[in-house]
């Protein structure tokens, strides 16, 4: 009788946990193992192309198609580097995907800080052919270093869209122009980002000016980021399935 009611418990404590489940209770701890990363790091490099000067809005005369819009040359001395550091929302999947070795493989949007960082020399800048645009050097001899920060978002952490500020800092100057000082311009960014695994191809499109937009300069990059999520943390939408609250 007795090894009858052992069994009996057994398999109503079995059929117990099997409804938990079907209806989603689950305990606080497994619920955050199976919750996505809250947060994501991405740190990247790649190439940039040269800059060139976009259409002239206080020159009625400018052509309609913007000048460097068709063929963006890249060089291999254009290098860049950039972290992203973005705080993931918006999932909206029933259950959340892992890999077998625990990558997130979830889709959300971000919130996210941009960093970026590169050097261009005078042939990179050579195609700003105006005096009004040698904004970033005073003689394409010069070599400068840019430092870029944004803020914006990532739709579905495919789709950029930022804005931010950026300053050049002269890295070789001629003998004239050693009272040169840092200048300051402001940017905004947008991009596609596709994903493999950990590893983020993405290509982006930056529009800068240092005359509130009067003029406009852009440049394109081709950067491979590597993906470091962290922070579990178990969302609102699903803190109604926790067993133990």
């Amino acid at each position: 009788m007795k090894k009858l009611i052992s069994l009996v418990l057994l398999i109503s404590l079995a059929f117990s946990l099997d409804a938990q489940r079907r209806y989603g209770k689950e305990s606080r701890k497994d619920l955050r193992e199976r919750s996505p990363n809250r947060m994501v790091l991405q740190l990247g490099g790649g190439v940039f192309s040269n800059y060139t000067y976009d259409v002239d809005f206080s020159d009625p005369v400018t052509p309609d198609i913007p000048i460097g819009l068709i063929n963006p040359e890249f060089r291999m001395s254009n290098v860049t580097y950039s972290g992203m550091l973005g705080y993931r929302s918006g999932f909206n999947a029933e259950t959340y995907s892992f890999s077998s070795t625990g990558r997130d493989k979830n889709w959300g949007n971000l919130f996210a800080v941009f960093y970026q960082q590169g050097q261009i020399d005078g042939v990179g800048l050579s195609d700003l052919d105006k005096d009004d645009m040698k904004i970033f050097i005073s003689n394409v001899d010069q070599r400068v270093k840019f430092t870029e920060l944004q803020v914006g978002v990532v739709w579905r952490e495919f789709l950029r869209i930022s804005g931010g500020k950026g300053t050049v800092k002269t890295l070789e100057t001629l003998q004239d122009y050693t009272d040169l000082e840092n200048v300051d311009y402001n940017l905004f960014t947008t991009g596609v980002s596709l994903r493999f695994g950990r590893l983020s191809p993405t290509f982006n499109w930056t529009i800068m000016s240092a005359d509130n937009f009067v003029t406009t300069m852009h440049r394109f990059d081709v950067q491979v980021g590597v993906n470091l999520y962290f922070w579990k943390k178990i969302l609102h939408k699903d803190k109604s399935k926790i067993s133990d609250k």
